[in-house]
C-alpha cells in the first residue's frame, strides 16, 4: 500500500492503464498466434443486416431534415447516426457522404460542413464508451477495447442500411475520415466492400500509421514514458485495424489531406499511410498543425471542408453543391 501511495494520482493512473495494457498484450499476442496469416477482418465482427430503426428528428437549418437514427444492433449493440437530408426531398436518389470525425457525436461530426446540397450526409457516433475521459476511461478497459473493435462493423452496416434507403443513390457512396476517423476508414472501407457495400470516393484527413506511433506522439497523454511503453502494445492488440494492413486491399479514388506541422501525427506516420494509400489518389497539404474545431482551428477547418467539397465534385462523387 505504502509503494502505491508513493506513485501520486498520476503514477497510479499510468499503472493502471500499464497493467490494463500489459493484460491486453497477453490477449493480442494469443490472438496474433491464432489468427496468424489469416485475413484481418477475419477478427473483426461482422455487420448485421435486417435491423430495426429508431428515428427522432432533430432541429434543422432551412432546407434541410436532420434525424438521429438509431440501428438496434445485436453483437454490435446499438447503432447510432445523425442523418441530413434536402427538403424536401428531390425526385433523383441522393449520393450519400458518411463523415467520422474525432470522438464526438455524429452531429458534431457534421455540424461544419455547410450547404450540403442534394446530398444525404450522414455523421456517425462513436460508441458511448469512447467518448468519455479521465480515470473512468482508464478503468473501463475491456469495455472500450470492444467498443474499439465494433466500430467497423458498426459503420459498415450503418451503410448497408442507408443503403437501401429508397432516396439513395446505389454508386455513389463517399466515405470521409478526419483525424481519428481517418485511422478507422481503411478497416471499415474494407468491411463494407466485404459486405457487398463498395465505396467509390475515400478522404483520408490528417491520419498516420502505424497506430502506435500515433499514441507515442500525442502530447496529451502523460506522462511521456507511458505513452512510449504503451505504443508497441497497442500495434498488438489493435492489429486487425492497423490502416496499413487494409488500404493495399482497397479500390476507388481517394484525397489524402495532411498538416504540414502536425504535431499530432508524426511526419513518419504521415508518410507511411499515404504511401498505403492506393491510386488514384490526391495529395493536398495544408499550413499549420493538427486539424480541430476550437476558434484558433476555424480558418483552417472551413479549408479542408473546401477542398473536400471540391474534390468529390470534381470526382461526380456528390451532386454540385452551393459556394
Amino acid at each position: 500500500m505504502l509503494l502505491w501511495e508513493g506513485f501520486g494520482m498520476r503514477g497510479r493512473k499510468g499503472l493502471i492503464v500499464l497493467g490494463f495494457f500489459g493484460l491486453l498484450l497477453a490477449g493480442a499476442v494469443t490472438l496474433a498466434f491464432w489468427a496468424g496469416g489469416r485475413d484481418p477482418l477475419a477478427s473483426l465482427p461482422p455487420p448485421e443486416h435486417g435491423l430495426t430503426a429508431a428515428r427522432t428528428a432533430l432541429a434543422a437549418p432551412d432546407h434541410r431534415q436532420v434525424f438521429q437514427i438509431t440501428l438496434h444492433g445485436n453483437t454490435l449493440g446499438d447503432i447510432s447516426f445523425t442523418l441530413s437530408l434536402p427538403d424536401p426531398l428531390p425526385p433523383e436518389k441522393l449520393p450519400v457522404v458518411m463523415v467520422l470525425g474525432g470522438l464526438v457525436t455524429g452531429q458534431d461530426s457534421i455540424r461544419h460542413i455547410k450547404d450540403a446540397g442534394d446530398n444525404a450526409l450522414v455523421g456517425y457516433d462513436w460508441p458511448k464508451p469512447l467518448r468519455r475521459r479521465g480515470p473512468v476511461l482508464m478503468l473501463k478497459g475491456p469495455a472500450i477495447y470492444h467498443s474499439v473493435m465494433t466500430v467497423p462493423g458498426q459503420a459498415a452496416s450503418a451503410l448497408h442500411w442507408l443503403m437501401e434507403q429508397p432516396w439513395a443513390d446505389g454508386q455513389r457512396l463517399s466515405l470521409l475520415g478526419f483525424s481519428l476517423g481517418a485511422l478507422a476508414v481503411p478497416a471499415l472501407q474494407d468491411l463494407a466492400a466485404q459486405d457487398g457495400t463498395p465505396i467509390g470516393w475515400t478522404i483520408i484527413a490528417y491520419g498516420g500509421a502505424p497506430l502506435g506511433a500515433v499514441l507515442a506522439a500525442n502530447p496529451h497523454l502523460k506522462p511521456r514514458w507511458l505513452r512510449r511503453a504503451l505504443a508497441p502494445l497497442l500495434d498488438l492488440a489493435l492489429h486487425p485495424l492497423e490502416p496499413t494492413l487494409h488500404l493495399p486491399r482497397l479500390s476507388g479514388k481517394f484525397l489524402v489531406l495532411e498538416g504540414q506541422d502536425d504535431r499530432l501525427v508524426p511526419a513518419a506516420a504521415r508518410n507511411r499511410l499515404r504511401a498505403a494509400v492506393p491510386e488514384p489518389k490526391t495529395v493536398i497539404t495544408f499550413e499549420g498543425t493538427h486539424m480541430g474545431v476550437g476558434p484558433d482551428k476555424m480558418a483552417l477547418l472551413q479549408k479542408i471542408v473546401a477542398a473536400s467539397k471540391t474534390w468529390l465534385m470534381e470526382n461526380g462523387a456528390v451532386n454540385l453543391i452551393p459556394d
